[in-house]
């Protein structure tokens, strides 16, 4: 007796499919890896950032910025940074917004760690009405007229 095996059902080839997108995900990862790690830094991370952790201990003691933010001064986000590695050490800039007891305000600043020794370069307080507080020097800096601008 004869048995007549029926050819296999026809598979649909998705080879093609799958493979453009295994190429496509792999050349999209980096960036979406960026993108997630700077999402978490301007929402988390910054806690545990040695430069961040380092300038806010030195604002909570200056009398310049308890007085235009008040007591308990902390962060409350991060608006910007730009960071620089090279061996040994890095640098980096930050916009970070900050918060008091009485307000809130921005900073600026600009410093470099060095073998685990932090120098602050640049630390500029914008405060609730606009005015600059430069708390490196102690000086309250003119507000920019129309006229200072380029």
């Amino acid at each position: 007796m004869t048995l007549i095996q029926s050819p296999p059902p026809p598979r649909h080839n998705r080879g093609c499919l799958w493979g453009c997108l295994a190429v496509l995900g792999f050349a999209f990862l980096p960036f979406l890896l960026a993108a997630g790690y700077s999402g978490w830094f301007f929402t988390q991370g910054y806690r545990s950032d040695p430069v961040l952790r380092g300038v806010v201990e030195l604002v909570r003691r200056d009398g310049m910025a308890e007085a235009a933010l008040g007591k308990n001064i902390h962060i409350i986000g991060v608006e910007g940074s730009a960071l620089s590695y090279m061996w040994g050490g890095e640098s980096g800039s930050y916009m970070v917004r900050l918060a008091g007891d009485r307000s809130e305000g921005r900073l600026h600043v600009s410093a470099r760690t060095n073998k685990g020794q932090l120098t602050v370069q640049s630390m500029i307080l914008e405060g609730p009405r606009g005015t600059r507080y430069d708390l490196l020097h102690h000086l309250v800096q003119p507000r920019p007229t129309l006229t200072d601008s380029i």
